[in-house]
């Protein structure tokens, strides 16, 4: 499994960090939440994480493009 590391924010990015929490959370409370999907989506391109189903994958034990791992890999 890929652990991320956790990274200390500049003040800026504390601020934008907040905003988009402020808007996702406005975003559920309207019940857009596809919207809220969207931007986190967005937000996980431009930061290069994986997205949501390739961490689901990854989490699952499998590749990225949801095929099986080749367990005799793994347990090396």
């Amino acid at each position: 499994m890929v652990y991320f590391t956790e990274r200390v924010l500049t003040g800026e990015l504390v601020t934008a960090k907040d905003l988009l929490i402020r808007a996702l959370a406005i975003l559920d409370k309207q019940e857009e939440h596809q919207v809220a999907y969207k931007v986190c989506e967005a937000i996980e391109r431009l930061i290069g994480a994986p997205s949501t189903l390739e961490q689901w994958y990854q989490m699952t034990g499998r590749n990225t493009d949801g095929s099986p791992k080749d367990l005799r890999q793994v347990c090396k």
